[in-house]
């Protein structure tokens, strides 16, 4: 036994002196290339070289020389490797310490191999725009690639030395503290990074700092908050839900609405059509009573322009508006909180299912396809723009989800009903997600498998009553506008030409519109090409299986319930009638209607990933988070 002690620590000692080798080795190119050509003789500071090449050759020196000292220590006396051991050792027995030299070494690994890619691949630097300009590598050329490869090859080996020891984070650690660490860490990051910006630029930029910063500090503050509160073991079980969800809408809200800021569109936008209809419906008039300075998108009629939109998104505006004015309003603000609170109805909608035992979904999965709903679809784009139809767009989806949660949690039938009439009176296509809600009553109303055929009926007519009154409001309003209960504004609204010549020639729905819908929704490559920058330009945008390739997922594998039936005849309805419709929807760098289907689709989803995130899936959500991430930059900043 004490032999095979022995060789097992002769082995972690040889791990240890290969790691200082290679780290010394790879240290002395970094440290020749940084020195090989004097700075500009205006930023001469000693010996030819600037102050901030003086700083990093010195810094770099410095770890070298520790580097050695240490690779000395360990083929003699080896009392300094003791000695650190020890200290080591009695630090990584505490997992909150553990977990932070994962996280610190983490993030270390991930930035610098991300720079390195940038300053080999310049091309790539399109995806950090909101980071300061590529200053650092016009100025230091071939020497940040040394540089950065160097740091990342220094944390890629301890990483590796860390796995290859046998240590790993304890899985009962807390996930309150498990945000804290994280969220703390990064936030000393981001310190630290905007620190030595500002040393090498010679500049002092608090703004950048204050953006990101700050919003990471609310989050790290709101985790410790919760974790100080999670020690006491009467409250601990109790809270733990809420805060979960509290965390989710949180960290939505504040991630969209940065980049809402990084974009330039967090911003009043007092001529917006839909603020001012909100100020119009305020003076009791239902026809704008000032011209905006864009009528795209408007009808004109009878002498006045109206804004042919359905109107509960805009009833939702109007006590933000009878408060704020037109003139202060961000409607931007109102989106994205719109957008964090459907994203925590998702997860309860998860968690609600596998109360029920209808998903064996664990919570981190649950977490997992909440990131997919919000980061990973064209509804985290819908949110950060929020203009008109857009937002009615992340009403409608917060409305069909209040909806869906409600029929899961057994509330009221109108409840359900008037969620859904609400949603209708946004969109008025998605009438054709009640099957699915009914099919919700129906699967939790079942007994010994048989079917209350009573109960089920009852339900129906309950849940229809404000459905049919929402859609029958949603008709008069079109009389009062425009004299006939059919006519939504549409065919005379001043838009794209296309659309509006389809519309008058074959109507708002004809079978003629399948094929191009049908090839938009589920085939359309991607365009990237030099004259728009190789961003995807504006225009129909790409297939659902493009941007969205998690949602493959649907055709994993199908077992009968009533609720999935259900499910899947929303979904084909919503896509029969979409094919049908006269708009692709315009432009867009995705097919952005999926949203009106998706919240059954990621039901089954959900039923179909099983107990654990598989692999596979988690690769396909991080696609799909990618690609969106990609088609939101290319939509605010495209060429073409």
């Amino acid at each position: 036994m004490a032999e095979q002690t022995k060789r097992k620590s002769l082995t972690l000692l040889d791990e240890y002196r290969i790691f200082l080798g290679l780290t010394i080795l790879e240290g002395l190119p970094a440290l020749w290339f940084l020195f090989r050509v004097p700075s500009e003789t205006r930023s001469a500071f000693l010996a030819s070289f600037s102050l901030q090449r003086v700083g990093m050759g010195f810094a770099i020196l410095l770890v070298l020389g520790g580097l050695i000292f240490f690779l000395y220590d360990s083929f003699s006396s080896q009392r300094l490797l003791k000695f650190l051991a020890a200290r080591l050792e009695r630090i990584l027995e505490i997992d909150v310490y553990n977990l932070l030299i994962k996280t610190a070494l983490t993030i270390i690994l991930i930035s610098s191999l991300a720079s390195l890619l940038f300053y080999l691949f310049p091309e790539l630097q399109r995806l950090i725009f909101f980071l300061p300009d590529n200053y650092i590598f016009a100025v230091l050329g071939e020497r940040a690639g040394f540089l950065l490869g160097w740091v990342f090859l220094i944390s890629l080996q301890l990483l590796a030395l860390y796995r290859l020891s046998g240590r790993k984070v304890n899985g009962n650690l807390a996930a309150p503290v498990q945000g804290m660490v994280v969220f703390w860490t990064i936030e000393i990051a981001i310190f630290l990074l905007f620190g030595a910006w500002c040393l090498m630029t010679r500049k002092f930029a608090l703004g950048p700092f204050l953006g990101p910063g700050s919003k990471i500090l609310v989050l790290a503050l709101w985790f410790s908050l919760w974790t100080l509160l999670d020690r006491r073991k009467d409250w601990a079980e109790r809270i733990f839900h809420p805060f979960v969800c509290i965390s989710i809408g949180l960290f939505v809200f504040i991630v969209s609405l940065q980049f809402a800021q990084w974009f330039g569109v967090w911003t009043p936008r007092p001529g917006d059509q839909f603020i001012r209809m909100a100020d119009s419906f305020l003076h009791g008039k239902i026809y704008l009573t000032s011209v905006p300075p864009s009528t795209h998108d408007l009808t004109f009629y009878n002498g006045h322009w109206y804004v042919p939109f359905p109107p509960f998104p805009i009833l939702l505006l109007v006590p933000f508006v009878a408060v704020w004015g037109i003139d202060a309003f961000n409607i931007n603000t109102l989106s994205v909180l719109l957008a964090a609170l459907s994203a925590v109805t998702i997860y309860l909608i998860f968690y609600r299912m596998m109360k029920l035992g209808w998903i064996k979904l664990s919570r981190p999965g649950a977490l997992w396809l909440t990131a997919l709903f919000s980061f990973g679809t064209v509804f985290w784009w819908l949110s950060i723009l929020g203009t008109i139809g857009f937002f009615s767009q992340v009403v409608t989806v917060l409305c069909c989800s209040l909806a869906f949660l409600s029929a899961l949690k057994r509330w009221s039938p109108w409840v359900t009903g008037i969620c859904l009439a609400a949603a209708i009176l946004s969109r008025p296509n998605v009438f054709v997600l009640w099957p699915a809600v009914l099919a919700i009553a129906l699967q939790l109303g079942l007994k010994d498998d048989k079917v209350d055929w009573k109960s089920v009926f009852k339900w129906a007519v309950f849940s229809a009553i404000p459905v049919v009154l929402g859609a029958s409001l949603l008709l008069y309003y079109n009389y009062l506008r425009f004299g006939n209960f059919l006519d939504f504004g549409y065919v005379t609204i001043n838009g794209a030409g296309r659309i509006v010549q389809n519309a008058q020639k074959f109507g708002l729905f004809n079978p003629h519109f399948i094929p191009i819908n049908l090839q938009v929704m589920f085939l359309a490559l991607p365009e990237l090409t030099k004259q728009c920058s190789y961003y995807l330009p504006a225009g129909d945008g790409i297939s659902i299986l493009i941007s969205t390739p998690a949602i493959l997922y649907l055709l994993r594998k199908f077992e009968f319930s009533w609720w999935m039936v259900g499910c899947w005849c929303s979904i084909f309805l919503s896509v029969a009638l979409l094919a049908m419709y006269s708009n692709t929807g315009a432009n867009q760098y995705a097919y952005r209607y999926v949203m009106d289907f998706f919240i059954p689709a990621i039901m089954i989803i959900a039923y179909n990933a099983g107990e654990r995130i598989s692999g596979l899936l988690k690769t396909l959500i991080v696609a799909s988070i990618a690609i969106n991430y990609y088609g939101t930059i290319s939509w605010f900043r495209f060429t073409c």
